[in-house]
């Protein structure tokens, strides 16, 4: 009797073990992060703490390299490589999601936030979530947005403060975004699309006259090296997406996968603060170097700039999102 039932027990043991999920086992492992500016830079802040937290949180377990200045490519480069699951994580501006997701294109409507709190409210939401999760169809895990800030424009020939003073410049504009191709044409500059790590070297030699970022990626870039006016036009807050191949995401444990998401979401709060809290200082040492900083007018440029991206937009991805960014900042 005592046999039969010891034999039981063993057959329901070896039935439950075959019956239960297999679950990943939770093991050490070493994510390589990559991007295209350097270290010390707003990104590098945020990637630095997204780092320590992942490390802290699993206890050692997980190891975040960095791999910043386009040593592992370009900005579209990378987002193949995280596809083909050959990077672990990316982080670049929205627009260069725009080919896999057109509706990422909203954030090129000009003076669609006025202030980056307000950007905030939207992208930290549960709307926020929902944009970032269109990219998985393409093999992609949203993680979280970081960002760029709230861009300006820099340039070698005159101060900009009105629309008809950038017509004729040679901008410098975001690659892989056709959508800023179509703005800076229509504010009558001549238009090249050009990788980060390029543009300080296109400006020194003159190919380029000026470009268009926010304070910290121009402060970091060194571009007041070799820009003469720097012009608060204010035209555009620019996310950034941090990305991860969704198949390697989905085959982590479940607690692995909560402590990247909250340590991606830590890089992007730590790289914010970073921006908002060094700004002016960025500004006011490029303007000890010499360059020329002049407040804008920004309603001429939102007139001239704004209605015809806007249309655009609407008439190629719908007003959905539009919309619901409207409502969430109490907008019209």
């Amino acid at each position: 009797m005592k046999m039969k039932l010891a034999g039981l027990v063993s057959a329901v043991s070896l039935a439950l073990c075959v019956a239960a999920p297999v679950q990943a086992k939770e093991e050490a492992m070493t994510l390589r992060l990559g991007f295209e500016v350097s270290l010390d830079s707003p990104q590098g802040v945020g990637a630095k703490e997204m780092a320590r937290v992942a490390s802290e949180m699993s206890k050692g377990k997980i190891n975040i390299e960095l791999y910043p200045d386009q040593k592992l490519g370009t900005g579209p480069q990378m987002i193949e490589l995280v596809k083909k699951g050959e990077l672990d994580v990316f982080q670049g501006g929205a627009g260069m999601f725009s080919s896999m997701e057109g509706r990422f294109n909203v954030f090129d409507i000009p003076y669609l936030f006025d202030s980056v709190n307000q950007a905030y409210k939207v992208l930290d939401s549960k709307f926020g979530r929902e944009m970032l999760a269109t990219l998985e169809p393409h093999g992609l895990k949203g993680m979280s947005f970081w960002e760029n800030g709230i861009r300006v424009v820099t340039n070698n020939v005159r101060p900009i403060t009105k629309p008809e003073d950038l017509v004729g410049l040679k901008m410098r504009v975001m690659p892989a975004n056709a959508v800023h191709v179509t703005l800076w044409k229509h504010l009558g500059t001549e238009p090249t699309p050009l990788p980060f790590g390029e543009i300080y070297g296109k400006l020194k030699s003159g190919e380029l006259d000026g470009q268009e970022h926010p304070i910290a990626p121009i402060y970091a870039g060194k571009f007041y090296e070799v820009q003469k006016y720097l012009s608060l036009t204010n035209h555009m807050y620019g996310p950034l997406i941090q990305i991860m191949n969704l198949e390697k995401f989905k085959s982590m444990p479940k607690k692995t996968q909560a402590i990247l998401m909250k340590a991606s979401y830590a890089g992007a709060v730590a790289m914010r603060k970073f921006s908002n809290d060094n700004a002016a200082k960025f500004l006011e040492d490029m303007k000890q170097k010499g360059v020329i900083v002049n407040d804008v007018d920004t309603k001429p440029f939102r007139e001239k700039a704004r209605p015809i991206i806007e249309q655009q937009f609407v008439e190629k991805n719908g007003d959905a999102w539009l919309k619901k960014i409207n409502a969430m900042l109490g907008k019209k």
